[in-house]
């Protein structure tokens, strides 16, 4: 049974799709804000893996890579992962820009939307996360700390055998990086995403953990 028919007989998809609950700006993993330069502009690349953590989620496996540009007021990820359930597998594709409208050395706040996609077959399911991103700042001797948190609004569209369906629903995730002084760092996310519709309401819950590397050292 691949991803697509997992989704189907989970109840998570109405007839023409409806919401599919598994959140990223990729499918399958939580939604991560895009981090904010430093004490300059800055180049990384990270991997994360993603699992839905009760019936609602689906409990599909997400892995992602992902490389973004962190820069003084404009910021950007893309990433290519996949969602596997029984062996089987499901591409997904996705992408962030944020802009920083207010920051100070404790806390940075922003704006962020994203594209996120998977397809099967005649099937395809598009998300557009936009959200407000609040990215706090602690600097120790041996590492930057970024927590953070980003509710969001969550538009989802999908299409099947010609006919479509559009539906908007609300979301949070909030997590917390660590990067070392030598570039290296490690990230995690609990993403949370409510959803109403005529077969009821559900509350998809996705975790997420990972690592990452900041080009030519710490900070970002």
């Amino acid at each position: 049974m691949n991803v697509r028919l997992t989704l189907l007989a989970a109840g998570l998809l109405v007839p023409l799709g409806g919401a599919a609950p598994l959140t990223a700006q990729m499918w399958f993993l939580p939604d991560y804000v895009v981090p904010s330069a430093g004490d300059a502009p800055s180049t990384w690349l990270a991997g994360t893996y993603g699992r839905g953590l009760n019936d609602d989620s689906g409990e599909i496996d997400g892995f992602g890579f992902v490389a973004g540009r962190a820069g003084e007021t404009v910021s950007f990820m893309g990433g290519v992962g996949q969602g596997r359930s029984d062996g089987e597998s499901e591409t997904t594709l996705g992408g962030s820009v944020a802009f920083d409208f207010a920051k100070g050395e404790s806390l940075t706040v922003g704006v962020q939307g994203g594209v996120g996609w998977f397809g099967a077959e005649s099937f395809d399911a598009f998300r557009f996360p936009l959200g407000i991103a609040f990215k706090g700042r602690v600097e120790s001797p041996s590492a930057t700390i970024i927590p953070w948190g980003m509710p969001r609004l969550n538009l989802q569209h999908f299409r099947s055998d010609g006919e479509s369906e559009t539906e908007t629903d609300l979301g949070a995730s909030a997590g917390v990086s660590f990067t070392f002084s030598g570039g290296f760092g490690v990230h995690t996310a609990l993403d949370v995403l409510f959803v109403a519709d005529e077969s009821g309401n559900r509350e998809p819950i996705t975790f997420g953990i990972g690592a990452h590397y900041v080009i030519g050292g710490g900070g970002g």
